[in-house]
């Protein structure tokens, strides 16, 4: 009886322990596997390192599916998405929503309701873009979405484009934009001038004259590098993709300073500067590792330590 008695006193002692009182594990942060995604993921370990949170480095885990799922079973605890991906891609969404922080707030709503926390968005805009080499485009008199498609109307026949297999056939990819800019799939650039290939091939295919447009990101570093230009979507077509963490709520449950630590990346991280940290690395040849913490020294979030 005695034995019994203090059984139960234990387990009910345990039971009132709050569960938070118990050494909390590492923030395991992740990202996708390209450029700009490895870089956002080393901002976000070496931040959190730096203000005294634990982390476990999960940055280069794989593709947008893999990461989703990762998060919603809890092998990691925050990585960058972007605010169109997760409306098209997760929400299956078909309508497009023109005002960044309109789609923000949308995006967060939802999946608050799947114990996932948005925080504070980054300024850029990493949506998708048609580059032409910046001197051809001048000549032809191409600065627009609007002048590429007038110019393909008088030219039936004579574009050609480098493109991968799925941003071609996206509704809110290629197949889209040339509907919404008033030409017809398949007709007003044949077939057989579209070239398809992997998406770091296509703006090789531009600069080397394979291909007279070709698909890009906006914050794409190699597009100054090779001299091209971003013709402008005037029409505002292309989706908006602000990228901000997302993070398990049970984490900033655990640790409720990782919001505010985090919610500082966003405001100093703007399309230019994001192009200039993904050109360091992608034509550079440097480090993510390396030119996130030169990035976080300076903008001031991480403070060299002296020796």
């Amino acid at each position: 009886m005695m034995r019994k008695l203090l059984s139960s006193v234990v387990i009910l002692c345990f039971l009132a322990v709050p569960l938070n009182s118990f050494a909390a594990g590492p923030v395991n942060v992740a990202s996708k596997g390209f450029t700009e995604q490895v870089i956002l993921g080393k901002i976000m370990v070496q931040l959190l390192k730096d203000r005294g949170i634990p982390v476990k480095d999960r940055t280069s885990l794989g593709g947008t599916n893999v990461n989703r799922e990762a998060l919603e079973q809890g092998q990691i605890d925050v990585y960058m998405e972007y605010t169109g991906t997760a409306w098209f891609n997760f929400f299956k969404k078909k309508e497009t929503v023109r005002d960044s922080m309109g789609l923000y707030e949308k995006v967060k709503a939802i999946d608050a309701k799947n114990d996932l926390v948005w925080l504070a968005p980054a300024k850029f805009n990493n949506t998708y873009a048609i580059v032409m080499q910046a001197k051809q485009a001048d000549e032809l008199g191409i600065d627009s979405l609007s002048d590429w498609a007038a110019w393909i109307k008088k030219n039936p026949g004579k574009m050609t484009v480098a493109t991968n297999a799925e941003f071609y056939s996206r509704a809110d990819g290629f197949k889209g934009m040339m509907e919404f800019y008033g030409l017809t799939f398949g007709k007003d650039i044949p077939d057989a001038n579209v070239k398809k290939m992997e998406t770091p091939l296509c703006k090789k295919a531009v600069r080397d004259n394979q291909a007279m447009c070709g698909m890009a990101f906006a914050t794409d570093g190699e597009i100054n590098a090779y001299k091209q230009k971003v013709l402008v979507d005037d029409k505002g077509f292309f989706p908006i993709y602000n990228p901000a963490p997302v993070i398990r709520k049970s984490v900033l449950e655990q640790y409720p300073e990782v919001k505010y630590i985090l919610d500082e990346i966003g405001p100093s991280l703007d399309t230019g500067t994001m192009t200039r940290l993904n050109y360091r690395v992608n034509v550079n040849g440097e480090k993510p590792e390396s030119v996130a913490k030169s990035w976080l020294r300076g903008v001031g979030l991480v403070v060299k330590k002296k020796k």
